[in-house]
């Protein structure tokens, strides 16, 4: 960082009374503060009563309104057991210490060698950081100090915003402490309230009164002086011997371009060359209203003379009245109609045209004059770019060689294009955060979908990128299908059809999920899942004739719309060993080879509608670690097997229909164990299947006939 954004931290604190957003070191500041006394714990309970994210409080370049503050120092005042007035008087003590660690404390002990001049400079400097590098136009208070014949010294405090002024006592003691070596004390001796009438509006500004004392030794900044470091000593000009300026209006004129001179009652009494170029000549006679020529940007304050003595170590920053255009259209005018545009100027209110074009801007210092009835206005143009400098139709040589605003302009050139990459680079890495977590967001989606295509451990190696040998293993392995499937594609729409497969496997897949066993795949009506693997378990024959139970109570629940009866599966198992193992790396798909899945498909195939036909092997191992129900339905052939022997699953005597399908019984409907219900319903809708064939085959043969 520069030493002149830094110069911005410390000077940023001042505007938290007075504008409707601040730089994030404020919020940094806080940070560091709370931590470095509290602890991190802390900070995070602060963070969390605040509604903060973490890490998003105190982005140094990006501005926070004045709420987000209040609402952060009121969260540290709650958790702490402190006042908020304690909290803001901490942290302007705090903040000159951690601003002074991180860079610019060359720059703060350069400023004065007295505690006054320090505080009589803060309002240049200020206004220099907001306004003429970082082009921030916030509204910052205002400091005038005061010497008392004691040796005290008299601060005024001018802030649009009431209650914040225990800011200026924590960092007024710190300055006085770690840059004077001063042990003073701040008292409060007056806080007045008043009603300020603005071209913008009204708005209230707070006048608060500070008492400095130094209540330790009078210290000196080295052995051999004897200067204040509370308040600054009057100058020894010496004997003049001749007191004539050698110097005429014309020369000083031209030596001073753009200031002017006004009386007791803020009239014009004489002005620099270079106003000429930019303000009609009419209005630069000598008895003007200086309200006439210029509109006050800042301070804030009435433009009259009493005002501008109370804010004499102010900058000043005057807006001239009339554009550019309006120049050249009064100066093309007879001395009458200049008058009479002069006199109209001043009745109409000009805020409305000051917001439009370009209206040149001085910047400077109020300084009195011996006579005290008069005051100089010692100024340049506000101009710090190429590009303002063009708007006004200037150029470098309309400055004189000896003022500062040559230079300033061509390195706040540089300056200003710094800011913004500094800026931009923040913006980039707030959006490269922001797509970091939406690519994180979009990995976690495509690592879930191959964690759903896969099995878990197997995705997990994928994705860790290890290599997956195929393995072997003992499992037990399932097909089902919709026997009334076919009867129903020719008599559907195909979105009414994609729409009942989607109704009948979503049912089907919780159950999978439920018993966790793996789902391989769906052709067609075709649903294959198998048990045992890539973790074997010597119980998944038993766990998957509790899935095929479990889905043919789920299946009944879907209604045919043919014939407006409930779906019945068709479910086939068979246990043995199969191969398994990843295909493809574009589309990984896990497979299941072996003679075992051939076995297993031909009992669905081979098996019946509302029926779960298991092979002899089925049978033996889930016999051996659960207990079922069987029906032996004999020998049936199976191609390459010959007759096999074969079973049909019709209940389990150690789980329930209700604990399967993790479904919650009603007791006064509801039997025990839901298998009553189960063959119930397949019964049911058997028969019903079977009148709408006979009806359908009645009525074939009747139009047989009749042909």
């Amino acid at each position: 960082m520069c030493l002149v954004h830094y110069t911005t931290h410390f000077t940023t604190h001042f505007n938290i009374s007075n504008i409707c957003k601040h730089f994030g070191f404020i919020h940094e500041s806080i940070r560091q503060l709370v931590i470095r006394k509290y602890g991190e714990d802390t900070w995070l309970q602060v963070l969390e009563r605040s509604g903060f994210e973490n890490g998003k409080e105190n982005i140094v370049n990006h501005y926070y309104s004045d709420t987000d503050t209040y609402v952060l120092v009121d969260s540290v005042s709650i958790v702490i057991k402190v006042t908020k007035d304690q909290v803001w008087e901490m942290y302007g003590g705090f903040l000159i210490t951690y601003s002074m660690e991180i860079g610019w404390d060359e720059l703060v002990r350069s400023m004065s060698p007295n505690l006054k001049g320090f505080l009589d400079n803060l309002d240049s400097l200020h206004y220099f950081i907001d306004h003429v590098v970082y082009k921030a136009n916030l509204r910052g208070p205002s400091f005038r100090c005061e010497e008392n014949p004691d040796g005290t010294l008299m601060l005024h405090y001018f802030t649009g915003r009431p209650g914040l002024y225990h800011i200026v006592k924590g960092v007024v003691k710190e300055v006085a402490k770690l840059v004077f070596n001063l042990d003073i004390t701040l008292s409060v001796q007056g806080r007045t309230q008043r009603s300020v009438h603005m071209n913008n509006g009204e708005r209230v500004e707070e006048h608060v009164i500070f008492l400095i004392k130094n209540v330790g030794e009078n210290r000196r900044d080295s052995e051999a002086s004897t200067v204040s470091l509370m308040t600054s000593a009057a100058p020894d000009f010496g004997e003049i011997v001749d007191d004539n300026l050698r110097m005429s209006l014309q020369d000083f004129s031209k030596a001073l371009p753009y200031h002017f001179v006004l009386d007791e009652s803020c009239k014009l009494v004489q002005c620099g060359d270079e106003l000429y170029n930019h303000i009609p000549n009419e209005l630069l006679k000598p008895g003007t209203p200086i309200l006439r020529i210029f509109e006050i940007n800042r301070p804030q304050i009435p433009l009259d003379f009493e005002n501008i003595c109370n804010f004499i170590n102010a900058v000043f920053v005057l807006q001239v009245k009339t554009s550019p255009l309006k120049k050249k259209h009064m100066d093309a005018l007879t001395k009458e109609e200049q008058e009479q545009e002069a006199e109209a100027m001043e009745a109409e209110n000009t805020s409305n045209e000051l917001t439009q074009g370009c209206h040149l801007k001085l910047k400077g210092q109020m300084m009195m004059l011996s006579t005290k009835k008069h005051i100089i206005y010692l100024c340049s143009p506000y101009v710090t770019s190429i590009n303002e400098l063009m708007q006004f139709g200037m150029r470098l040589t309309a400055m004189p060689l000896h003022d500062a605003t040559r230079d300033l302009i061509l390195l706040n050139q540089q300056r200003l294009t710094d800011v913004e990459v500094n800026l931009q680079l923040e913006a980039n890495n707030e959006q490269l955060e922001t797509m970091t977590r939406e690519l994180e967001m979009e990995r976690k989606k495509t690592d879930s979908i191959l964690k759903d295509m896969l099995p878990r451990k197997i995705a997990k190696q994928l994705l860790s990128g290890e290599h997956i040998e195929p393995c072997e293993y003992e499992t037990t392995v399932m097909f089902c299908d919709l026997p009334a499937f076919q009867q129903i594609i020719p008599v559907c729409q195909p979105k009414n059809i994609v729409k009942l497969l989607n109704e009948v496997f979503f049912k089907l897949d919780r159950i999978v999920v439920l018993r966790g066993v793996y789902k391989v795949e769906t052709v067609s009506d075709s649903y294959m899942t198998v048990s045992g693997i890539p973790d074997y378990t010597n119980e998944h024959a038993e766990t998957m004739c509790h899935v095929a139970l479990g889905m043919m109570w789920e299946a009944r629940s879907v209604m045919d719309p043919v014939n407006n009866t409930p779906f019945l599966l068709r479910i086939g198992l068979h246990s043995g060993t199969i191969i398994a193992g990843v295909v493809g790396t574009k589309m990984p798909r896990y497979c299941l080879f072996g003679e075992t899945v051939t076995l297993a498909s031909q009992m669905e195939s081979l098996g019946l509608a509302g029926k779960i036909q298991c092979s002899k092997w089925t049978y033996t191992q889930a016999m051996e670690t659960g207990r079922f129900e069987f029906a032996p339905r004999g020998r049936i052939t199976v191609k390459g097997r010959g007759d096999v022997e074969t079973y049909f699953l019709t209940r389990s005597l150690k789980k329930s229909i209700w604990e399967i399908t993790d479904h919650e019984r009603d007791v006064n409907v509801n039997s025990i164990e839901g298998y009553e219900e189960l063959e119930t319903s397949i019964e049911s809708a058997q028969a019903a299947r079977n009148d709408n064939t006979t009806k359908a085959n009645q009525n074939n043969s009747a139009a047989c006939t009749i042909a």
